[in-house]
């Protein structure tokens, strides 16, 4: 029978690798399997020697370009490195900490053993020698072994396959076998999920802080989001859209349509986008981008891959972008500014579907629509389960309070050969192209979501990577064409769906509103210790962004006269206005009954006859002889 490293003895034998230095575990190793000769020197690349090492026993997952370090870190927060880690990072190490171990030039490819190589390395170990068990564990956990394998022997494996000399054994190495975990060897081998669980994902990023310096309406402005849900409001041309399309460049380093333009009254050196992205494992990146006069881009650095998760962005005018990492990784070798990394979507695209040139000429589907989909999930059967039973979920979840959006049998309407979709309303049968602008919308919504992230597993198992960890939903007018009462459920409808995607997808929500029913929606699900309300405002001619706290206020009319929004009262402009006036005239010393009357009769013609003003303004009015 064949067996194999059990996942327990990996968790049981990482924290034993945790305090040695990297060198050991990879370099050490690429040199031994060079035979690098002692007090003599051959060419050697370097690089390519190493990345031989890295690639066979630190690249736990094709999710991620770079590699896995065990090993002594800066950052315990994050043990992935970078695709050039090797030739980078590490051979700096090499040469400069345990260059006295070796004879080489820096620049050249000549390497060698020093006489006393290894008494130089057992004084960079210190009291400590490498565990040789444990390394082995992690270096030869994919192999297959014998049932009657005995740790020894896992220990034997390392000695022979990089050829392990009695001094360097005695010198370097601890070959006694510790105890061992239950059960140290299975009938299974670990899969990469498992390996993942345990060591955690090269996983996406979401945004953790934007910052704009003299770029569109503001001079400063800084957006620092929550981890899960953040609603953004402010008056009209304030800058919500603009907001989040620099967050959707933040996040994937593509415009959609036109780069954000620098302010023209500022220094040419002004603009300034900063903006920090984090990782489910605690990593902080940060990035600044200057804009290049002369050549009308943004600059970023550090440069690279961003490593976002899946990020879908529902547009104001029914169109969708969406970055998919995996698709942008098997995208990469034709990537132009034709075929930029990113999905995006018309409104027209998002229903039947779109096709893209390839680099070769040919077309190649990029999505197939909601109304070709919707039927292939509808009719496809077993093979295509996963995906209508979301999108009948995600409709459920997004439907209005007062009437379930629930999918009809697909019908044949005039003059059109395909068939269509159709919804089952209290009504009866409805085509979803005969649909109300909301039900369309809330439709293509719910769509979307299910097709991205459907569409992002099977590009992630062609690209043989681990689904992506992250998603960040951005929502611009969240409440376009939705009545009232839809209103002020849709904010945790949204919430739901996304959650609903996959159990170990952790998303981010960024949501742009003008609605105080959209606000009172989210009182049943904000927490302040995990979502933020952030507010656009003109202050002396330049926008700023301030961050909220979220009160919970019972009633929409009640968040209308909010910070949020701004009213002064939560009526008609000419309401307001008798109101303020009929103020102003009741703590006036010397009004005259003339202009009482004046007053009474706008509020007569503005307020509703049982407006809860006019206990206060009859009592005054009846005081200076003027009677309702």
């Amino acid at each position: 029978m064949t067996m194999f490293l059990s996942v327990e003895q990996i968790r049981n034998s990482l924290p034993s690798l945790a305090h040695l230095h990297p060198f050991f575990g990879m370099a050490f190793l690429a040199f031994k399997e060079a035979e690098l000769p002692v007090g003599r020197v051959r060419t050697i690349v370097f690089s390519q020697a190493v990345q031989r090492i890295l690639e066979r026993h630190y690249k736990p997952t094709a999710a991620h370009a770079g590699f896995y370090n065990p090993f002594q870190t800066s950052d315990q927060s994050n043990r992935w490195t970078a695709s050039r880690y090797g030739s980078t990072s590490l051979q700096r190490i090499t040469t400069d900490t345990f260059g006295d171990a070796l004879i080489h030039k820096k620049a050249e490819s000549s390497w060698g053993w020093r006489q006393d190589y290894v008494e130089r390395l057992q004084q960079h170990l210190g009291e400590r020698r490498i565990p040789a068990f444990h390394l082995a564990v992690w270096l030869f956990r994919g192999l297959e072994w014998p049932s009657e394998v005995s740790p020894q022997d896992v220990v034997l494996r390392l000695i022979l396959e990089y050829r392990l000399t009695k001094k360097e054994r005695r010198a370097l190495f601890n070959e006694r076998v510790p105890p061992l975990a239950e059960p140290w060897i299975s009938e299974k081998p670990v899969s990469e999920a498992d390996l993942l669980s345990l060591i955690g994902p090269p996983a996406g990023a979401a945004l953790r802080s934007l910052e704009i310096r003299d770029v569109g309406p503001t001079k400063a402005l800084k957006y620092e989001p929550a981890e899960r849900l953040n609603i953004i409001t402010g008056n009209n041309s304030l800058g919500k859209t603009f907001l989040l399309e620099c967050l959707w460049w933040a996040l994937t380093g593509e415009w959609i349509e036109y780069p954000a333009m620098p302010r023209r009254d500022n220094p040419k050196r002004g603009p300034k986008i900063l903006f920090t992205l984090t990782s489910l494992t605690g990593r902080v990146q940060n990035y600044s981008a200057s804009y290049n006069w002369d050549r009308q881009v943004w600059t970023t650095s550090p440069g690279g891959s961003r490593l976002p998760g899946l990020v879908i962005y529902a547009r104001f005018d029914g169109s969708f972008a969406i970055w998919d990492p995996a698709r942008s990784q098997l995208m990469e070798p034709e990537r132009t500014a034709k075929t930029p990394g990113r999905i995006f979507l018309t409104r027209e695209q998002v229903w039947n579907g779109t096709q893209a040139d390839t680099a070769e000429g040919r077309e190649r589907w990029v999505c197939n629509g909601l109304l070709r989909d919707w039927l292939i999930w509808q009719t496809g059967g077993e093979r295509y389960k996963q995906q209508y039973s979301a999108f009948i979920s995600s409709l459920t979840e997004l439907s209005p309070s007062t009437e379930e959006l629930r999918p009809g049998e697909p019908i044949r309407i005039s003059l059109e050969s395909r068939e269509i979709p159709t919804l089952l309303m209290s009504y009866g049968e409805v085509p979803i192209l005969h649909a109300s602008a909301a039900v369309q919308r809330i439709v293509a919504l719910a769509y979307t979501l299910v097709w991205a992230w459907h569409e992002h597993l099977v590009t992630s198992s062609i690209a043989r990577r681990e689904p992506q960890r992250y998603l960040v939903l951005i929502v611009d007018e969240v409440e376009a064409h939705l009545h009232p009462l839809w209103q002020r459920v849709i904010v945790p409808a949204i919430m739901q769906v996304a959650s609903n995607l996959a159990t170990a997808v952790k998303p981010q929500l960024h949501v742009a509103t003008h609605s105080p029913l959209v606000m009172a929606s989210a009182e049943t699900v904000f927490d302040e210790s995990r979502d933020g309300l952030h507010h656009l405002k003109l202050i002396e001619g330049n926008v700023a962004l301030e961050e909220l706290p979220f009160v919970k206020r019972g009633r929409a009319d009640l968040w209308l006269v909010s910070d949020a929004f701004g009213l002064g009262q939560a009526r008609s402009l000419p309401a307001e206005q008798a109101i303020e006036e009929a103020k102003r005239l009741q703590l006036a010393p010397d009004a005259s009954p003339d202009r009482v009357r004046e007053v009474h009769t706008r509020l007569v013609k503005f307020l509703a006859p049982d407006d809860e003003y006019w206990p206060r303004w009859l009592y005054f009015a009846q005081q200076r002889g003027v009677a309702r």
